[in-house]
């Protein structure tokens, strides 16, 4: 059964529109049959197959909920899953994301950081728009790109969130 399925999500005909907090919904509804605390009275291969199930429920909640996790999943179930090594060739974006840490950085105030976090917000959104579209139109290779690239920004957002510690962990 696919992530979709269990969340009761449509794959087609785009598996990366969904309603996050219809999946939320759906998670709650299915761990309330197959969370393992209901199932504590019963044999133990029935509780195991229901911790199983937990499990799957909660992998699926988190990889669907999250756009990046949820476009490398849909690269994964189409053939073209990804390496944790990849690497992004866009010189430009690397620019940018190099920038974008080098800001961090030199960051004096909570504005400054507030600043480059919102730069970086509208190039996220962006991502995630063009990630739906090549989704729409099942263009698995440039997805890939364009996931390695929500990945970087995504990185930025991190390391501003963590501001001022971030600039000293690297």
């Amino acid at each position: 059964m696919t992530y979709h399925e269990m969340l009761g999500t449509p794959y087609e005909p785009n598996p990366f529109t969904v309603d996050v907090q219809q999946l939320k919904n759906q998670f709650r509804a299915v761990q309330a049959v197959v969370h393992p605390d209901r199932w504590v009275s019963r044999p133990p291969e029935q509780q195991a197959i229901a911790a199983a199930m937990s499990s799957r429920i909660n992998e699926a909640l988190h990889r669907l909920s999250n756009p990046l996790r949820r476009a490398e999943y849909i690269l994964a179930r189409e053939g073209f899953a990804g390496e944790e090594s990849d690497k992004l060739d866009d010189m430009e974006l690397l620019m940018e994301v190099m920038e974008a840490r080098e800001s961090l950085a030199n960051a004096q105030s909570p504005e400054e950081v507030a600043e480059i976090r919102a730069e970086n917000d509208a190039k996220i959104q962006d991502s995630i728009q063009e990630i739906e579209r090549l989704v729409a139109d099942k263009d698995w290779p440039a997805l890939r790109t364009a996931a390695i690239r929500l990945k970087y920004l995504q990185g930025i957002e991190s390391a501003a969130a963590a501001w001022p510690a971030s600039v000293h962990d690297h």
